[in-house]
């Protein structure tokens, strides 16, 4: 058969039962809600299953995807991800999938491991790409090499500090052991995992718990692999434009070799609740927030099945009704109270394995509160459930579900997969969850029918009349000592067990290793791109630019809005208008706007209409540099917004109600957000911490990086500690008066302009709209750049926080966007990532990411390293790397076929796909127009290595900026604080 693309019914185009490359279709169904087909089919050798969404959308993904329930919580699951990918039969190199990131031009390729299922995701617009990277794929999961040097790579090892020196202390090492060594000393991160070991022990740790993970063995992985990495444990997604009868002959040609096995159904389960139970567990302290107040706690119901999706899907409307907003009951009486500083990272509706999981939880909290938390949730559940739930939520509610449908997404594929899976391992029918307007059907008629009962029946089912699981983690001082002192046992322990003869087998195993890491490699057999697949006429949308009466307005006309209309207003702020010390408070002025309501509605009445009329108001600050001198910086305050058609006008109303009205004297929210806003810095920090250091680094360079980092950064952090240490000494009006002074230079409309993204029908009228909008404001034009001094002294820097790794960080001022130098500094970061600080940062350094960067903007190369047990050892390597870099050019070892997957690797996000509310926003942003990012897209194309060489030479003298996050290595640097909790 021939699936030819033609327009009929799913079951005309697919019909059943029939037979394509080994697979026979079971189902076939139309979304039209989502314009696409979905078919279900079974691979008839090995019973393995494949899902494909037809869809006229040029970014097709692909996906393999395993049920991986782990055994314990050695992390075997996620060792094994990281061990496929180095090395396959057919490709066998060290890391083909590191290696495929610059022969690719795909704009999003991974590997994920969750709670109990792995899966293998790429994203890329180019046919010959789709199926080079599926090859790869497929190929390494199905039979990858998994060699034990891989094994001790990826997953841990013993091995000297110093692996050429025999006499220096043998040490843990390992890509995925330093990786959860940080994600542990992530506070939020290990509430969660806790919390998911209490109330599912059979599920284990996926990603691996460091003190469990040295038990590991590497038969283990192998037989771990043997066993789960089958077709028939396993399913394939394809989604998009390419025609499903070539991805299922490439699929078949893999599974040929495979026969059929029991498919495997061990659906794992939470604990039982017969009754109320409780459990308490140890967490970390953070040194930035109160000691009294770091408890953290939750509640959690049962409620149904994940496979009933109806059923599910309506619990997702009680625990939204319940927790969601400013106006929700639960809002209302566990934050607004001052209970606690914001809900916990597991509150509402999970769906893990077979149980849905509703969660109520508080971070914050003093000792005696979160002993009263199950009778205080109780108490404001059952008076919401006697109180009701006016008919207006429900309709916001809605709306905001069918105004999200509409919103044309760039990655809708992948989102959609990752949606998907968790379900789709455990029983749950992918079909059924694609049918959207037929739950929404049910769900109107049911309300209709029943009103507000049937949420107050669900409420007793689930809640009131159900028992529940009591978690509480209380802070513990001594933790951070515990988790390192075992560590320091489990060594010793391994090494006491060790003679001469293991001695020296461990020292020639890193040696051997070490030795493998710098080998060359001959990689001829992996398939790859070239820059003949890049155009060298880049995309461009077609705006209307305006001026009428001072109304600056850029309009973008589009046939893919589906009824709905995107607005943007931007001012740029300048020195003038704004002194430097109030910067700092901008990012506080945009959460206020969405947080503390007007005199004359309160939040939870303007949040209301906000959900009912509009998908939202997000209000923005950002800084950048001059595309033409960086020495010229921009500090600019937005206002964004979408909503159906006929709803602009009212979205253009708010708006302004949010920035005009906004009440700033209302210190009982603004408290509250203050509170909230400081709760969680330190987790932050550990979950970006390259990024952190990045721009701590970069501040000391630019004015437009110390902009951001005042409104985003290190700095930023600083300044919310002293923020809530005002709060708590109830001088939150010196905060009250700053940011009226905000408000009021940006009320002033000097240097304003607007944007709107619709469809051709409306546009006339949208334009009309935002004309009087801005006719609200006094618009004219003035000084915009932001001048400031910068320091002239670059110092080294550490900021100490509670961490097991580090993230280091070193950074150089490179060119303008529009300058010539910044094409060849953009492909010199992608060379020195891949030629150089993959395998010293990653795969000897231990680290579980490092690379270099260069935003091409604001002209920041920055060298980076994440999670690393080795930052002072990696900040050397950054600092010698661009003289080894362009020592490889001038020698040869760098050829011009590494040049061009370089460029690849940098057309990767030039040319990932745009989602229609982001058309033309890099010129209604960043003053970027079509011409410049075509004369600098070119020059990207034509840089040569010689090029290259001179240009690395002439910007590497210079002194990097060096910023070091986590414990003290022992450096003699200049040390920072991020403030205290006392």
């Amino acid at each position: 058969m021939s699936l030819r693309r033609f327009a009929t019914a799913a079951r005309g185009k697919y019909p059943l039962g029939d037979r394509v490359h080994g697979f026979v279709v079971r189902r076939a169904l139309d979304v039209p809600e989502f314009s696409l087909t979905a078919v279900d089919l079974v691979h008839e050798r090995t019973g393995a299953s494949h899902l494909h969404i037809d869809r006229q959308d040029k970014n097709n993904v692909f996906s393999v995807v395993f049920k991986t329930n782990p055994p314990d919580s050695t992390g075997l699951p996620h060792i094994l991800e990281h061990t496929t990918l180095c090395g396959s039969e057919k490709y066998p190199v060290r890391d083909p999938f590191f290696k495929m990131l610059n022969r690719s031009l795909a704009n999003f390729m991974n590997a994920m491991t969750g709670h109990d299922y792995t899966f293998y995701p790429f994203a890329t617009t180019n046919r010959t790409d789709f199926y080079n990277l599926m090859d790869v794929y497929l190929d390494a999961t199905l039979n990858p090499l998994l060699s034990e040097d891989d094994f001790y790579q990826e997953g841990w090892r013993l091995e000297h500090e110093d692996t050429k020196d025999r006499a220096s202390p043998l040490c843990f090492k390992g890509v995925v052991y330093n990786e959860m060594k940080g994600q542990m000393s992530d506070a939020g991160y290990w509430f969660w995992i806790k919390f998911q070991e209490a109330i599912y022990p059979s599920l284990h740790n996926s990603g691996g718990d460091p003190a469990k993970m040295t038990d590991l063995v590497y038969e283990d992985l192998v037989d771990f692999h043997a066993r789960y990495y089958h077709p028939s444990n396993g399913a394939t997604f394809t989604y998009g434009s390419l025609p499903l009868e070539r991805h299922l002959a490439r699929i078949n040609e893999k599974y040929t070799r495979f026969g059929r096995r029991q498919r495997r159904q061990d659906v794992k389960q939470p604990v039982e609740l017969r009754s109320n139970a409780s459990l308490r567990v140890a967490g970390p302290v953070d040194p930035l927030l109160p000691r009294e107040r770091q408890y953290k706690g939750s509640l959690t119901w049962y409620c149904g099945r994940p496979d009933d999706v109806y059923e599910t899907f309506v619990m997702r409307l009680v625990s939204n009704l319940l927790i969601d907003g400013h106006s929700s009951p639960l809002y209302q009486e566990l934050i607004e109270t001052g209970r606690g500083t914001d809900f916990s990272i597991n509150s509402g509706m999970d769906s893990m394995t077979d149980v849905n999981m509703l969660s109520v939880g508080l971070q914050g909290m003093s000792e005696e509160t979160a002993g009263t938390l199950p009778e205080t949730v109780r108490d404001a559940v059952q008076r919401a459930r006697t109180a009701g739930f006016a008919r207006e939520k429900i309709d916001a509610m809605i709306h905001q579900l069918e105004l999200g449908r509409k919103v044309e997404s760039a990655s809708f594929g992948l989102n959609l997969l990752s949606s998907l899976v968790p379900g789709w391992v455990n029983r749950v029918d992918p079909l059924e969850m694609l049918k959207w307007d037929s739950v929404i059907g049910r769900f109107r008629q049911e309300y209709e029918k029943r009103g507000d009962a049937m949420f107050a029946e669900r409420i007793d089912k689930y809640i009131l009349g159900a028992p529940h699981f009591h978690y509480t983690m209380f802070p513990d001082e001594g933790l951070e000592k515990q988790i390192s002192d075992e560590e320091q046992q489990r060594l010793e322990k391994k090494i006491s067990t060790l003679d001469e003869n293991d001695r020296e087998v461990l020292y020639q195993r890193g040696l051997k290793l070490l030795e493998n890491q710098s080998k060359q490699e001959d990689l001829s057999c992996l398939p790859t791109l070239s820059t003949a697949d890049i155009n060298r006429d880049g995309d461009s949308v077609r705006l209307n630019l305006k001026n009428t009466g001072g109304v600056e307005l850029q309009t973008r006309v589009s046939p893919k809005t589906n009824g709905l209309t995107y607005f943007r207003s931007l001012k740029t702020v300048s020195s003038a208008e704004l002194p430097l010390e109030l910067v700092k408070y901008l990012p506080l002025f945009t959460d206020c706007l969405t947080n503390l309501g007007t005199k004359n509605k309160s939040m939870a009445q303007l949040e209301d209409e906000i959900k009912l009329y509009t998908g939202g108001i997000s209000p923005t600050v950002f800084s950048h540099s001059s595309p033409d001198d960086l020495d010229t910086a921009y500090l600019k305050f937005g206002l964004n917004g979408v909503a159906l058609n006929g709803n602009f006008e009212r979205l253009l109303d708010l708006s302004y109600q949010l920035l005009a009205e906004t009440d700033f004297d209302n210190h009982d929210k603004l408290s509250v957000l203050v509170k909230t806003l400081t709760s969680d810095n330190i987790s932050a920090i550990v979950s970006s911490g390259h990024s952190y250091a990045r721009g701590y680094s970069a501040a000391q360079l630019s004015k437009s990086a110390q902009l951001q980092q005042l409104l985003g950064g290190i700095e930023q952090v600083q300044f919310l500690n002293e923020l809530r240490g005002l709060d708590e000494q109830n001088r939150l009006d010196e905060v009250s008066d700053a940011l009226k002074r905000i408000q009021s230079v940006l009320l002033s409309g000097s240097n304003f302009k607007f944007a709107v993204t619709t469809d051709r029908a409306t546009a006339s009228t949208q334009e009309k709209l935002v004309a009087q909008y801005g006719e609200r404001f006094q618009l004219q034009h003035a000084a915009r750049a932001y001048e400031m001094e910068m320091q002239q002294a670059v110092q080294d820097r550490l900021v100490e926080i509670p961490a097991q790794v580090s993230f280091a960080a070193a950074v150089a001022l490179g060119s303008s966007y529009a300058g010539d130098d910044g094409p060849a500094l953009q492909i010199l970061a992608q060379l020195s990532t891949f030629k150089h600080l993959h395998s010293e940062v990653r795969e000897k350094g231990g680290a579980y990411g490092g690379g270099a960067t260069y935003d091409a903007l604001n002209g920041i190369f920055a060298y980076y390293s994440f999670r690393d047990p080795n930052p002072v050892r990696s900040i050397g390597t950054f600092e010698r790397s661009m003289e080894k870099i362009v020592d490889m050019i001038e020698s040869g070892q760098i050829t011009p076929e590494d040049l061009g997957q370089a460029k690849l690797s940098v057309f990767q996000s030039i040319d990932a796909p745009v989602s229609v509310r982001s058309e033309g926003a890099s010129h209604f942003n960043y003053d970027l127009d079509d011409e410049m990012k075509q004369v600098r897209r070119e020059s990207l194309l034509d840089c040569d290595l010689h090029r290259a060489a001179i240009v690395g030479r002439k910007y590497f003298p210079r002194r990097l900026s060096n910023t070091i996050i986590g414990g003290d290595p022992g450096v003699d640097w200049t040390k920072v604080s991020l403030g205290s909790g006392e």
